[in-house]
């Protein structure tokens, strides 16, 4: 009888402690349909236990800052940009957020979400954002002139002192699609990503490339050729001499490719940096823009001729300077001469300058051809009054202050057996104090 009763009583006290854990599951039931479940929050806001008009009215109260601590990262494959969600005009909205937050928060199975709710960890909710679409556009406007840019070629940097060198990686063309990025903007934020990518429109295919640097670097030096300025030069004619030899400097020439030295220099301007200083015009020397450049050209020649590159066009002055290699100089200016030569080498070539007070210097760089190149001395004819040229001396050039040519044998040799043979034929005059020097007289400074 004590055992029937004791199952009886056991009985009684199981329905009870089920009926009771029902009526406690069916509170909380309607409980979690109603209010958010412990350890929810949005941003730093806690709104476990709120009903969804109670969470958007304390949403209301808070900041931005608070909900959406972080900054906004514009990202693409070659940057990252960081802005402050205030820049792009960035605001929350509070009843959209608390209406997604609660649908997340109740969307799954009663049971199995009472079993997250007892061992659940805090769980963040996403913000709905919106923006000022005026405010972001100009952002990004102001964003687009510091990722728009032309092609980049591939270049390097050499060191001469140490022939230490480095290849920096050639860039194409970009653009930023305005409309597009104002487009994710919206896209991620809606997400509560604060990581948006910028679209950019790449274009423009760069000449040189770092593939091609690499396999055949342009470090080993093939030629060089320094002249010296004349007692008689001013100090506008060495300016012009320096300032075009910066331009010239690091540029890289890649197979096949022609420089043409009027081009490279461009035009003779007071606004790019040029002083008048002497130049040979209607057969006399008058100061004009640009003086100076002649001793480029013959510089320039010297060092691609001893380098065995392809001259297109070279012509010597119309008069003797002996501060220039006699027979081996190369006048240049706009629209009446030009000195012009090509990379025939089959791979790229690197053009270094240097240029002093005293003295200017060219130095091409590229991959060693095992050749060697000579000049022979200047065989010189003079012409004499019955019309004829014939062998002279320098001195009896002078002397006579008549016309005169040159014949320079330029001789190409690889491993000790000729490959080329050159005549270099130049035409001279005497000019000024018929001196070695044409003009002695110092320019006007």
């Amino acid at each position: 009888m004590n055992s029937r009763l004791l199952i009886k009583s056991l009985a009684i006290v199981a329905l009870i402690s089920v009926l009771l854990l029902g009526g406690l599951i069916f509170f909380d039931y309607l409980r979690v349909l109603e209010k958010f479940p412990q350890n929810s929050f949005i941003g730093t806001v806690d709104v476990s236990g709120l009903t969804k008009e109670a969470a958007v009215a304390k949403l209301r109260e808070s900041n931005l800052s608070d909900l959406f601590p972080k900054s906004i990262l514009f990202v693409n494959s070659e940057e990252s940009i960081s802005m402050a969600p205030k820049e792009l005009g960035i605001y929350f909205l509070p009843t959209e957020t608390i209406d997604n937050a609660f649908s997340l928060s109740n969307s799954k199975n009663y049971l199995k979400g009472l079993k997250e709710r007892i061992t659940r960890k805090p769980e963040e909710f996403p913000l709905k954002l919106s923006f000022v679409e005026e405010q972001a556009r100009d952002v990004i406007n102001e964003l687009a002139q510091q990722i728009d840019s032309e092609p980049v070629d591939a270049k390097i940097e050499l060191d001469e002192s140490t022939g230490g060198y480095h290849i920096y990686k050639e860039k194409y063309g970009r653009k930023l699609k305005i409309d597009e990025t104002i487009s994710n903007i919206r896209k991620f934020l809606d997400e509560g990503n604060n990581i948006v990518p910028l679209v950019i429109d790449y274009f423009g295919k760069p000449k040189i490339k770092e593939a091609d640097l690499r396999s055949y670097p342009p470090v080993h030096k093939i030629s060089g050729y320094t002249t010296y300025y004349g007692t008689h030069d001013s100090p506008n004619r060495i300016h012009n001499i320096r300032l075009i030899a910066s331009w010239i400097n690091n540029t890289l020439m890649m197979p096949g490719e022609t420089l043409s030295l009027v081009n490279k220099v461009g035009a003779f301007t007071e606004e790019r940096g040029f002083k008048e200083a002497y130049v040979i015009s209607g057969g006399v020397l008058v100061p004009q823009l640009g003086g100076g450049t002649c001793q480029i050209g013959t510089t320039l020649y010297n060092a691609a001729a001893l380098a065995d590159l392809n001259i297109i066009s070279r012509r010597n002055h119309s008069f003797y300077f002996n501060i220039y290699p006699l027979g081996r100089d190369a006048t240049v200016y706009p629209g009446s001469a030009d000195f012009k030569f090509q990379n025939d080498t089959g791979h790229p070539i690197l053009i270094k300058t240097v240029a002093t007070n005293r003295k200017l210097s060219f130095r091409i760089y590229g991959t060693p051809t095992s050749k060697e190149v000579e000049f022979s001395p200047p065989a010189i004819y003079l012409l004499y009054s019955d019309g004829v040229f014939r062998p002279a001396t320098l001195g009896q050039v002078i002397a006579s202050d008549a016309p005169f040519r040159t014949i320079i044998k330029r001789t190409v040799k690889k491993e000790g057996k000729v490959i080329k043979e050159e005549t270099i034929r130049s035409y001279y005059k005497l000019y000024g104090e018929k001196s070695n020097v044409p003009i002695k007289r110092f320019e006007s400074r």
